[in-house]
């Protein structure tokens, strides 16, 4: 007979009873945005911190580099699975990923973020707000940026000439090299196919962070 688990408190059985009712019913479970937008709550963090409750008390685990990774567990896997995953916790990080971005907002906006991936904390150099992207296309080859790739930045609102960021121009995020002039900026491509994209003063800019990594998956 298994290890009696750790009893919840009220608002950690909820999340725990609509994990599990969203695996049996949808055969997949819930991202962290979902949990958050069924439950009203707001920071992606509060989430967090009611999952790693939820696997240090044994009841589920996380799968890493998964936004779906939320595995449930039984009382015979409890014991053997909770303690690796409390370590791992502590030596992994986990990053919102940036979707589509809503007009008019922050790109942290809770509308903006589409999942999370879990990386560990030595591959971003223990660097603290940080997010990622999804690349589309390939503008930004030649600086070892492909379509598909994951890039992750620092959240920041300066850039130094010649950087890589993630610049938010009329609603839209992009990845460039941040080259600004004395009367516009230059967000230039790492592709000689590609022209500069000019903003001038007129347009809506602004710098969301200063890409740190990229994460490949290979087929």
């Amino acid at each position: 007979m298994g290890t009696p688990q750790k009893p919840l408190t009220d608002r950690q059985k909820e999340i725990y009873d609509y994990i599990r009712s969203c695996t049996e019913k949808e055969k997949m479970p819930p991202t962290v945005r979902e949990i958050g937008d069924k439950f009203g709550i707001s920071s992606t963090n509060g989430v967090r911190s009611i999952l790693s409750a939820l696997i240090k008390k044994g009841y589920i685990r996380r799968a890493a580099r998964l936004s779906r990774g939320i595995e449930i567990l039984n009382a015979s896997a409890q014991v053997q699975n909770a303690p690796a995953e409390a370590q791992n916790s502590e030596n992994t990080v986990e990053v919102p990923i940036i979707g589509r971005v809503a007009a008019g907002t922050p790109i942290l906006a809770v509308q903006n973020i589409e999942g999370t991936v879990t990386v560990d904390r030595d591959f971003l150099a223990s660097q603290p707000n940080v997010f990622a992207l999804h690349v589309k296309g390939d503008s930004m080859i030649n600086a070892g940026i492909f379509d598909g790739d994951l890039v992750f930045a620092r959240s920041q609102t300066v850039a130094e000439r010649g950087e890589i960021i993630i610049a938010q121009v009329d609603d839209e995020a992009t990845v460039k090299y941040y080259q600004p002039q004395p009367d516009h900026i230059e967000l230039r491509a790492a592709n000689p196919k590609y022209q500069p994209i000019i903003v001038n003063p007129d347009r809506k800019f602004s710098i969301a962070g200063r890409v740190i990594g990229v994460l490949r998956k290979i087929n």
